[in-house]
């Protein structure tokens, strides 16, 4: 692997307007201001054991592969050949900066290629991340095993006799 792919940060503006060029990923924006605002990217530079290259101008950096993963589960990915599929997508690779995902032996190889330290790293990283996520989020928002446990679930309505609008219902949850 002669080239160097790196993720680049990038500042976009949001306009609905009709298009050629399209994503059925357009809630990754979320995910990716996610990962900015907690700093994703700069803890993956910071841990040099992500990066068993040993050629640091070749090939796909630490931060890439990281960005394959996050982006490709949060899409539904279930296995390495999801999320290699991210690469068809330009779209996405245009919003999120990625001049090219790696594909599934690529990701494949850098997993096998982690020293325990990077492992180590990499689960301390997705696990920080993902914790620091889960705290900004509405009790409401967050489903445990993909269902809302209906026992902490409470169905309210606000409504004033005479007033012109309907009335508006709010449900809140949490989970165990």
């Amino acid at each position: 692997m002669s080239r160097h792919y790196t993720k680049k940060e990038v500042d976009f503006d949001v306009e609905f307007r009709p298009s050629a060029q399209a994503t059925a990923h357009g809630g990754q924006l979320a995910v990716a201001a996610l990962a900015r605002a907690y700093g994703l990217w700069a803890q993956v530079k910071a841990r040099p054991a992500l990066d068993p290259r040993t050629d640091r101008h070749k090939g796909f950096e630490p931060m890439v592969y990281v960005a394959a993963f996050v982006f490709g589960f949060c899409s539904g990915a279930k296995s390495l050949a999801d999320v290699g599929r991210l690469e068809a997508d330009a779209a996405l690779k245009e919003l999120l900066g990625i001049a090219r995902f790696p594909d599934e032996s690529a990701l494949g190889e850098w997993l096998r290629h982690l020293q325990p330290a990077g492992q180590a790293a990499l689960r301390e990283l997705v696990r920080d991340f993902c914790a620091w996520a889960l705290r900004r989020a509405k009790p409401a928002a967050v489903r445990h095993g993909g269902m809302l446990d209906p026992s902490s679930t409470t169905r309210r309505s606000k409504w004033k006799a005479g007033a012109s609008k309907e009335p508006r219902s709010t449900t809140t949850g949490a989970w165990r």
